[in-house]
């Protein structure tokens, strides 16, 4: 029984010492492995910036940064992974900052699986807190939350001429999409076509495009032509008219609704002229050639808002039906009537404006007076004749030393006396008849 105790006792106090030594060489081992880790400086992959937000269907750029924590390093390998529908890769570029120099193989990327890979070397290597390895331009094609991150393939090897790896933090960077609010809507109008025309027609009606996600409109119209409609609905459709406008300059202003955000707003002019152009009377003169004259027309006249585009002119014989319609001929004052003046006409002056207004204003041609025509012709000759008539008188006056004109007083005074000599003996007859009346 005694050795069978002292057998029990021997094989339970064995199992604790195995028990116990086991035990000590684990700890031993995890306390090593911990220590190593902890020995290891590890290079750090981050993104500039971390976290940003952007609006759909802008782009933004994307810095792929290493901290090497004090480690001289050669060679990166960059793998980094992004949502494809929410983000696409628009272009990469060094831009001279890059503390690559030599590129390992081609930088890719893949806008469909959504990954991009670059492998670069640095022949002396570098030791840096924040070099930048590559920047990517993405463009955000989808609202949500788009994450980038650097993949854990990625790696980073000592400047040590062995190669060795080096151990890696792995970053990543958080982007918010917002929905980019709607840009101006395009807006149309077959009543008034362009932005810069002016119209007769006060009854404009308008159109506008309505892209995808868009499900409201407000819109105003007035004299200002930086008006922002109100946040509140106004129509659905894409079409409004307005009617009965008063002449001037009016501005048709509109934004859109989409995904919860109201769009910037635009504006459009409307441009109204109702009015004609201002009345005018036409001038005549005419120019004689023998016994001929031609009539030459002068006219003018103005445009308060559209402003004059062109002038007509129409001639009709007076000889003739007045149901008859002249022929319009565009030209420009003065206008000289290609005709001879041998019979009455009327000439008629039509005035354009920008607007399309018409205003007619007529004018009536005859036949000029001979003595007319004649003083016309020779009005020169006329003025040099009387000019030198009066210079000829001048001279005989002074010559004479004023005699001419005493002896015409002289003979005024003669004449002025015996008239009043002839009028006292008509008084004295008529006198001395009444009395033999009487």
């Amino acid at each position: 029984i005694m050795e069978k105790t002292i057998g029990k006792t021997i094989f339970v106090a064995c199992c604790l010492l195995l028990v116990l030594f086991l035990a000590d060489k684990t700890q031993a081992q995890t306390v090593v492995q911990l220590n190593a880790s902890d020995l290891l400086s590890k290079a750090t992959f981050f993104l500039s910036p971390r976290i940003e937000e952007v609006l759909e269907g802008s782009t933004f750029d994307v810095s792929f940064l290493l901290n090497t924590h004090g480690k001289s390093i050669n060679t990166v390998e960059l793998n980094f992974q992004f949502p494809p529908d929410k983000l696409n890769v628009v272009e990469h570029s060094a831009d001279g900052r890059s503390f690559i120099s030599v590129w390992v193989e081609p930088p890719t990327y893949s806008n469909t699986a959504g990954t991009g890979r670059f492998v670069g070397l640095i022949p002396n290597g570098i030791n840096t807190q924040s070099g930048l390895i590559i920047n990517v331009t993405f463009k955000a094609i989808a609202t949500g939350e788009a994450v980038i991150k650097v993949l854990t393939s990625s790696q980073v090897f000592a400047n040590d001429g062995l190669g060795t790896s080096v151990s890696v933090d792995y970053g990543r960077g958080v982007y918010r999409i917002n929905p980019r609010p709607p840009e101006g809507v395009k807006v149309f109008s077959e009543t008034h076509p362009f932005r810069g025309g002016w119209y007769n027609n006060n009854s404009p009606v308008l159109t506008w495009e309505k892209d995808p996600y868009v499900t409201d409109f407000s819109f105003s119209l007035d004299n200002k032509p930086a008006t922002v409609p109100d946040d509140q609905s106004d129509t659905t459709d894409t079409l409004t008219s307005h009617k009965g406008l008063a002449d001037g300059l009016w501005y048709f202003h509109i934004k859109a609704y989409r995904k919860g955000v109201w769009g910037a707003t635009s504006h459009y002019p409307l441009r109204i002229d109702t009015g004609p152009p201002a009345s005018f009377k036409p001038q005549v003169e005419f120019l004689t050639t023998g016994s001929k004259a031609k009539a030459l027309v002068s006219f003018f006249t103005t445009d308060s808002l559209a402003g004059v585009d062109h002038y007509e002119v129409g001639v009709i014989d007076q000889g003739k039906s007045a149901l008859e319609s002249p022929v319009f001929i565009q030209g420009e004052s003065p206008y000289q009537l290609p005709i001879e003046i041998s019979k009455d006409f009327r000439v008629i002056i039509r005035v354009v404006d920008r607007a399309g207004n018409v205003l007619d204003v007529s004018v009536d041609v005859g036949v000029p007076f001979a003595f007319s025509l004649f003083v016309r012709k020779n009005l020169i000759a006329i003025l040099l004749v009387v000019l030198s008539f009066i210079a000829l008188v001048l001279i005989l006056h002074y010559m004479l030393g004023h005699h001419l004109l005493n002896r015409i007083r002289l003979v005024y005074g003669a004449l002025r006396r015996e008239d009043r000599l002839h009028k006292g003996d008509d008084l004295n007859r008529e006198r001395q008849l009444e009395e033999t009346l009487k």
